[in-house]
C-alpha cells in the first residue's frame, strides 16, 4: 500500500492504505430490519426491496464515530461500495467492545457477504470472528489485528510513530539550532489501551534518539483521545510544567485539543514561534492548523498521515471486493505508508493528496 489511515490511526490511527482513487448499541444505525429494504441514502424503508437477490452486502463496525475523521471514513466507504453496486452499512462502535460485538452480530444475522471490524479490543472479538467465518462471511480486521481474519489492513505502528518523531525532530533541531543538546522540553500524550497505541507511545518517548536538541520530560497517559481530553491535559501540563514547548502524540484528537488550548482566547500563550505539536493522522482541522503554523498562527506543526479518508475508503473497497471475488486470498495483509505533512509540505498535500518531496528516507 502507498498510504493509509488512522486516524487515522488515531488518531488516529489512523489509519489508511494504498491510494485507490446508556444501553448497549442498538442495531447498526443504517442497517435495515429484516423486513425492510434500503433506500440509496441508507435509511430504512417499509417498501419491499426491488434489488436482485444476488446484490452483495458489507457491514463495517467502526472504532467509533466521535470525530470528523471516523464519520468521514464511514461515509466515504459507504459511497465507494455503493458505486460498485453493493449494499453498504456501518455501525457506531462507540469505542466500546460490547457495542462492537452487538453490532457485528447484527450484521452476521443480516447475512452480509463481508464484515469489517475496527476493534477497540481485538482480543474480545474471537467469538464474532468465528461466527462470521462459520456463516461463510469474509472477515476483515481493520487497523487492529484480531487472532483470525481473512484480510488484515493495518499500519506498522512503530514505523508511523517514528515518522512523527522524525517530523518533530526536524522542527526542534532547526528551531532550536543554538540551544544546548537535549535541552528542549518534550511531553508525550499517550493512551496505552491497545497494542498499537503502546507501540507508538514507546517510540515517541524516545524522541531524544531522533533529535539532538530534544529533552524528554514526561509522558501523560489519558483515557480518551478526543479534543476535550487534549485541552484538559494541556491545561494541566501548563500548570505543572510550563517549560514544555513540544507535545507529541499518536492521537490526532489529543493534538487538536492541545492546539485548541493554546490558541483559545483564554490561552496563557500568544507567541507560538517556539512551540510545536506533532501527531499521527488527522482531519481537515489538523491540516488547517499545520498550514497556519507556517506563519506561527498555530503550534500544531506536523502529522504523519497514513492516507486521506478517500484513499483509505478506496483501499478498503478494493480489499472487500477482492476477498469476495477471490482475487485476494484469505490471510492477506497490507501495511500502510505515511505522508509527512508540515508547513513545508502541506500545500503539496492539499494539491495532490500525497507528499513526495519529504519522505522517511530524506527527512
Amino acid at each position: 500500500m502507498k498510504k493509509a489511515i488512522s486516524l487515522v490511526l488515531a488518531l488516529m490511527m489512523v489509519m489508511g492504505m494504498l491510494a485507490g482513487c446508556g444501553s448497549k448499541t442498538p442495531a447498526p444505525s443504517n442497517s435495515p430490519a429484516p423486513s425492510q429494504s434500503v433506500q440509496p441514502s441508507g435509511e430504512p424503508s417499509a417498501e419491499p426491496s426491488n434489488e436482485p437477490a444476488a446484490v452483495k452486502k458489507v457491514g463495517f463496525v467502526t472504532f467509533g464515530l466521535g470525530g470528523d475523521f471516523f464519520q468521514m471514513l464511514a461515509d466515504n466507504y459507504k459511497s465507494r461500495m455503493e458505486e460498485q453496486g453493493w449494499e453498504a452499512y456501518y455501525a457506531d462502535g462507540k469505542f466500546n467492545p460490547d457495542a462492537q460485538i452487538e453490532a457485528a452480530e447484527n450484521y452476521i444475522a443480516m447475512g452480509v457477504d463481508v464484515l469489517v471490524v475496527w476493534s477497540v479490543a481485538p482480543e474480545a472479538m474471537g467469538g464474532v470472528v468465528d461466527q462470521a467465518m462459520n456463516a461463510g462471511i469474509k472477515f476483515i480486521s481493520f487497523v487492529q489485528r484480531t487472532e483470525k481474519y481473512d484480510a488484515l489492513m493495518l499500519s506498522d505502528d512503530a514505523k508511523i510513530a517514528g515518522c512523527c518523531a522524525k517530523l518533530a525532530a526536524k522542527w526542534i533541531d532547526e528551531t532550536y539550532a543554538d540551544a544546548p543538546d537535549h535541552s528542549v522540553p518534550v511531553a508525550v500524550l499517550s493512551m496505552r489501551t491497545a497494542e498499537s497505541n503502546v507501540a507508538q507511545a514507546d517510540v515517541l518517548i524516545k524522541i531524544e534518539e531522533f533529535s539532538q536538541k530534544a529533552k524528554f520530560v514526561k509522558e501523560v497517559e489519558v483515557s480518551a483521545e478526543d479534543a476535550d481530553t487534549g485541552m484538559a491535559t494541556a491545561e494541566n501540563l501548563y500548570t505543572t510544567n510550563p517549560e514544555i514547548k513540544v507535545f507529541l502524540t499518536a492521537h490526532n484528537g489529543l493534538a487538536q485539543g492541545v492546539n485548541n488550548y493554546f490558541t483559545s482566547i483564554s490561552s496563557p500563550v500568544t507567541d507560538y514561534s517556539d512551540m510545536g505539536i506533532f501527531c499521527v493522522n488527522g482531519d481537515d482541522t489538523v491540516i488547517s492548523a499545520i498550514k497556519a503554523s507556517a506563519t506561527n498562527e498555530a503550534p500544531l506543526r506536523g502529522t504523519a498521515m497514513t492516507g486521506s479518508v478517500d484513499d483509505t475508503a478506496c483501499e478498503l473497497r478494493d480489499v472487500i471486493i477482492g476477498l469476495d471475488n477471490g482475487t485476494i486470498a484469505s490471510g492477506h495483509i497490507q501495511y500502510a505508508g505515511a505522508a509527512l505533512i508540515n508547513a513545508d509540505t502541506v500545500d503539496e498535500y492539499l494539491a495532490t493528496g500525497a507528499v513526495t518531496s519529504l519522505t522517511e528516507d530524506n527527512i
